[in-house]
Parts: structure tokens; sequence; C-alpha cells
């Protein structure tokens, strides 16, 4: 089943989720953000995911996170994205 052309995937929402929170997308961009976010209770985990992470580093320093912090959050974004692909590819059929 295909999407209409106004929805927004859960693909694209991650393309433009630092948009949304620096306020850069325009009043038609975050309508389409809010609807996904209204319908689609996996993407709403995420957004919260980010809401929490950027809240928890804003209190860090750059030096108060080591190599092993930095690379371990790397990879979780690694696993999650192609987490992410992989279900993606699965929904969108042959």
């Amino acid at each position: 089943m295909s999407e209409p052309a106004n929805d927004l995937s859960c693909r694209e929402l991650v393309e433009v989720i630092t948009d949304y929170f620096d306020g850069s997308m325009s009043d038609a961009e975050r309508a389409r953000f809010d609807r996904h976010l209204g319908e689609c209770t996996g993407c709403t985990r995420v957004v919260q995911q980010f809401r929490e992470t950027i809240e928890a580093s804003g209190r860090l320093s750059e030096d108060q996170v080591s190599d092993e912090q930095r690379e371990a959050m790397r990879d979780v974004f690694r696993r999650w994205r192609a987490t992410t692909a992989t279900s993606e590819q699965r929904s969108s059929g042959p």
C-alpha cells in the first residue's frame, strides 16, 4: 500500500528530525511531521529518545564524554538506522 504524497514516511521523518528540533521546518512540513507522530508510535518513541538524548547531552561538556562512550552512541545509532531501513524495506514489499 503506498502512502499519499503529502504523508511523511518513517524514513523521511528520521531524515528531517534535526530540522524539527532546531525549528527550521516550514509550517506545512511541521504539520506533516506532527501528523505522522500522531499515527506512528515507533517514530513518537524515536523523537522522545532524541529529546532525552539532547537534554542529557546538553548537561555534558565534550571532555566529559569518553571515546568509548562516543563510539557506543554511534553504534546504537548505526544499529537503529539499519533496523529502521530493514523494516521499511519489508513494509514496502518487492
